[in-house]
């Protein structure tokens, strides 16, 4: 299993304030890490830094190599990235988004063959949207692209997954649906690294918590290291923690408490 390695990762825009201030953590194959904190605490910048399309101070490893001396198309065929917004503005059926994972793989000569493309379908039925396959991209909704997405990375083999807010303006079944194919990976022995900005969703569906706030790693544990007093630093609202427990797990609730 794949381990991401990150040591002393800093970084700054010329003139500008540090984004990151020695980031420091290790993650392996098995794990769904949830990347929490605040607008502006650095959560993007460090997924880009950990990715090398960033270059920052301090080492990103994937095991003993480090991240920026992998050519790109070495990179994206270990390391797979899945943003918050596709930039895809033509209309091609959601089997040819998937098929395209298939890229960094082939030599420069070859198009995708019959292999690619039952690789294609055989992911795109593990992430449960084969039926749209024929579906153009963009009339897809939110939910349903970023599974089709997802399928797209399986394309590339890659065991090590960063995902920017996937969850942004899903609704709450496609929430659910998202983290549980998540979820089913890190069983599968993915590494799953997601920024997420919903704690309650993060405590639950996560084997791991990091929490950032001003460039800094506050808080890197156990799902259960959401507290009342880290989202009070996190966030600057009082909470009230419950629990809600289910077959399948503890559900936190944060509850406001009223000034």
């Amino acid at each position: 299993m794949s381990r991401l390695i990150a040591e002393g990762v800093s970084f700054r825009y010329p003139g500008r304030e540090p984004l990151l201030k020695k980031i420091g953590f290790r993650a392996g194959g098995g794990e769904l890490v949830s990347l929490i904190g605040p607008n502006g605490a650095g959560k993007t910048t460090l997924l880009k830094c950990l990715l090398g399309l960033l270059r920052c101070q301090g080492t990103v490893r994937l095991d003993d190599t480090p991240v920026r001396s992998l050519s790109p198309d070495r990179r994206a065929s270990l390391l797979a990235y899945i943003p918050q917004h596709h930039g895809l503005s033509f209309s091609y059926p959601a089997f040819e988004v998937v098929l395209m994972g298939a890229t960094p793989a082939l030599r420069w000569y070859r198009s995708p063959g019959k292999a690619e493309r039952e690789r294609a379908e055989a992911a795109m039925e593990e992430m449960g949207v084969y039926h749209l396959r024929e579906q153009p991209f963009d009339t897809l909704s939110g939910g349903e692209q970023q599974l089709c997405m997802m399928a797209r990375a399986m394309m590339a083999d890659a065991k090590v997954w960063l995902l920017d807010e996937p969850a942004a303006n899903l609704d709450y079944g496609n929430t659910r649906r998202l983290m549980e194919r998540l979820q089913m990976l890190a069983g599968d022995g993915y590494l799953i690294l997601q920024s997420i900005h919903a704690p309650e969703t993060a405590a639950f569906f996560s084997t791991r918590i990091l929490a950032l706030q001003d460039g800094q790693l506050i808080a890197d544990g156990k799902p259960d290291v959401l507290d009342e007093t880290l989202m009070e630093r996190l966030y600057g609202v009082k909470v009230r923690r419950r629990e809600l427990r289910e077959p399948d797990g503890v559900f936190p609730v944060f509850l406001p408490v009223r000034r």
